[in-house]
């Protein structure tokens, strides 16, 4: 009897130590949009060098946590938030509008210590943080399965060209068109810039998860540490 509980017991502490290993939450913080949204997100770590974390439809910030973490891990400090309407943020769906707030987003962070500050954002996060990136200062960008447009969203040539910060844009090659939509936002934008078309059909925050993972991590890392 002894020997089947000490099993038992041995099973209930590997269950709770596999279930620890989701990616503990950050501090919770909220701010607002130049357009009076209040949005919700979670910082993780502290230091000059930032990262907002732009999500995914029909994500949320969650999306991004495992990685958050990752980076925090590396010395940075993230933001990852849900964009209006989305998640515990205010307001409606309001896909051509969410530029704003990576904007927003972006500024939280400045506030909060950072000085270099990427964006990195999944599909239609990564096409907000291009338009955002045309509007404000930031270090770099770094697109995840961006499309060039959706649902009324749109980076077109004239936006592009005024993002002169450096540029990294992956995609899968087996991902419907966002190896195409890859490469058209590489040819449009100015300054330095590079796209990496990678193996696999995996879209946005599912290409830090899959057999591509460790590339397409090190790709963003690379990434970082060259302009943060």
């Amino acid at each position: 009897m002894r020997r089947a509980a000490a099993v038992l017991l041995l099973v209930i502490l590997l269950v709770a130590c596999d279930g620890g290993r989701e990616a503990p939450p950050g501090e919770t913080v909220r701010f607002t949009t130049d357009d009076g949204i209040d949005l919700t997100g979670e910082i993780r770590g502290s230091g000059g060098a930032g990262v907002v974390l732009a999500h995914a439809f029909p994500a949320d910030r969650r999306s991004w946590s495992e990685f958050a973490d990752f980076l925090r891990g590396k010395g940075y400090v993230t933001l990852t938030f849900d964009f209006r309407g989305y998640g515990d943020s205010t307001g409606e769906k309001d896909v051509p509008e969410i530029w704003r707030d990576v904007l927003a987003a972006r500024s939280l962070l400045l506030d909060r210590g950072a000085d270099r500050i990427v964006v990195v954002g999944a599909s239609m996060g990564g096409t907000a943080a291009l338009i955002a990136a045309a509007r404000a200062d930031v270090a770099g960008v770094v697109t995840l399965s961006a499309p060039t447009t959706f649902m009324g969203l749109s980076a077109p040539p004239e936006v592009l060209a005024g993002v002169d910060e450096p540029k990294l844009f992956v995609a899968a090659d087996g991902d419907a068109s966002a190896p195409e939509s890859a490469q058209a936002l590489y040819e449009q934008s100015s300054g330095a810039k590079r796209v990496e078309i990678v193996n696999g059909s995996e879209h946005g925050t599912e290409l830090l998860e899959s057999g591509q993972a460790e590339v397409v991590r090190n790709l963003v890392l690379q990434f970082l540490a060259a302009n943060t």
